[in-house]
């Protein structure tokens, strides 16, 4: 077995740690959390980030520094609910600590810190979870877009038809739904589910915005049509002297999640995950994890 070469540099080691995970969820969590421990490393150490070497991240007192920091909220990017030094979830700060240990194993030196044993969320009932998407469905709270609101209610629509979550249903494409049958139907993961009466109204809605998000100069900029599901619904900030992107461009993760967040606060009155939709029954033995 070929031995890893860890570079001296803490960027570059990250870079190519990353480069091995196969997984786009793991990746692109495993990315947010380097990343922040990279930054934060930096400005405890009073150096450039481009001076942060792999011997600092590796440092487990350093390590344990940074996930006390974060679990204080002291590394947010964005608010939370209670503002922008919310304390971080027992998921997120689980998530954290797995992510270094993996990193510093894939280094040779494994620090094997103990991540704080994961949350339960409470996932609905069937009927729960269809009397909420009916709820949301019919109400456009004040303080949200039509648009956003239509695409965060089809993505709750498909999290109920089909048991799937946000990193499953990201991906899907116009292809993937087929609402001119009689029963309605939805593809996930390679697997047909049928959708149920509200359920089609709700995405054929979305379909309808999406198509007039997509239309006419997106071919211009793409050089054909978008064929993504869940695409942008307001024009994006302009950044390094180019202009704004308009609205019509493929979501990503983050955007969908903020959505849905803000839609279930706003309409609920305290946000759920998307997972909570993901049904289970009432004899079943509990609700998995919650996500970090």
């Amino acid at each position: 077995m070929q031995k890893t070469i860890v570079p001296a540099k803490g960027a570059t080691a990250v870079a190519q740690f990353l480069d091995t995970l196969l997984a786009a969820s793991t990746r692109r969590q495993r990315t947010a959390f380097l990343q922040e421990y990279l930054t934060w490393t930096a400005g405890h150490l009073q150096r450039a980030t481009s001076k942060v070497t792999t011997r600092d991240l590796l440092d487990e007192e350093n390590a344990l520094l940074w996930l006390n920091a974060a679990h204080r909220g002291a590394t947010r990017r964005r608010p939370g609910l209670a503002g922008p030094t919310t304390p971080a979830s027992t998921n997120s700060m689980a998530a954290r600590t797995s992510t270094v240990n993996a990193f510093s194993r894939w280094c040779g030196h494994p620090l094997d810190l103990i991540p704080p044993a994961a949350e339960f969320a409470a996932r609905l009932t069937p009927r729960e979870a269809h009397r909420t998407l009916r709820l949301l469905s019919g109400h456009h709270p004040a303080g949200m877009t039509e648009a956003t609101w239509e695409r965060s209610v089809a993505l709750i629509a498909l999290a109920v038809c089909t048991g799937h979550g946000i990193a499953t249903l990201h991906p899907l494409r116009l292809a993937d739904l087929d609402m001119d049958r009689p029963l309605p139907r939805t593809r996930v993961g390679g697997e047909w589910y049928p959708v149920d009466a509200v359920s089609r109204d709700v995405l054929t809605r979305w379909l309808t915005t999406q198509r007039a998000l997509t239309a006419g100069h997106l071919k211009v900029l793409q050089g054909g049509d978008v064929e993504e599901l869940w695409v942008t619904t307001s024009p994006g900030r302009p950044r390094g002297g180019r202009p704004a992107p308009p609205a019509g461009l493929p979501a990503v993760v983050r955007t969908l999640e903020a959505a849905h967040r803000k839609l279930t606060s706003l309409a609920l009155g305290t946000p759920l995950l998307l997972e909570q939709f993901c049904p289970v029954h009432e004899d079943a033995p509990g609700p998995g994890p919650a996500p970090a």
